[in-house]
């Protein structure tokens, strides 16, 4: 199965307005869904190394699919 990736496109910082979580053009990896939270790992970029979570609304709105390709 391929690795479902995505893309920031709206740069992220902490709930305090401190510290940059991701910063657009961040591309991460999906991990899982546990209980609402979604969990990805930095690949490229800012977040590069980390593993973060997100709601789906922070998720929803910041990232989008990337490398995707559907045949209809």
């Amino acid at each position: 199965m391929k690795t479902l990736q995505f893309i920031c496109t709206k740069g992220i910082v902490d709930k305090d307005n401190i510290n940059v979580i991701c910063m657009e053009g961040d591309v991460v990896k999906f991990i899982k869904v546990d209980e609402g939270d979604i969990l990805v790992e930095g690949i490229v970029g800012w977040c590069n190394g980390k593993e973060l979570n997100f709601t789906p609304k922070q998720f929803s709105k910041c990232f989008k699919g990337f490398g995707l390709t559907y045949i209809i």
